[in-house]
């Protein structure tokens, strides 16, 4: 069966829930989904699934130091992370850059971008809810 993993931290709990978001609408869609801290992660077993969510909370205008360090520990996967589809999100107080970071390391080990991440200001609203299933549908279909 198709699976995709859902790499993520958080601290406040706001990109928690836009990760739990992203794995409801994959699931909804069919997929198996393993939702992941990124400090937690088995990279090796990560690399495996058919697609990967990616997320982090903006600090200083980049991702969290947990997605930086999982982006460095993949890099060693990157034959296996080339052509794989990947969605990122993530949520931010103010900076709003964090997505645009996340796929900028995506893209260079090789990674397809399967559709345009989703951002929340704090916490995760109405809005912000629907999109991030959305990702996770889209990320699903482009799983298959």
């Amino acid at each position: 069966m198709t699976r995709i993993a859902v790499v993520y931290h958080s601290d406040t709990g706001n990109t928690e829930k836009m990760a739990r978001l992203v794995a409801e609408g994959a699931q909804a869609a069919g997929v198996d989904v393993d939702v992941v801290r990124a400090a937690d992660a088995d990279v090796a077993a990560v690399v495996e699934a058919d697609a990967l969510a990616l997320g982090s909370p903006d600090y200083y205008s980049y991702m969290a130091g947990e997605l930086k360090t999982f982006f460095d520990r993949a890099f060693h996967h990157k034959s296996k992370l080339s052509g794989k589809p990947y969605a990122a999100f993530g949520s931010h107080g103010g900076g709003a850059k964090v997505v645009g970071t996340i796929e900028k390391l995506a893209q260079a080990i090789g990674m397809v971008q399967a559709c345009p991440g989703v951002l929340s200001l704090k916490e995760p609203e109405a809005a912000d809810a629907e999109a991030c299933r959305k990702l996770g549908r889209t990320l699903a279909q482009a799983a298959r």
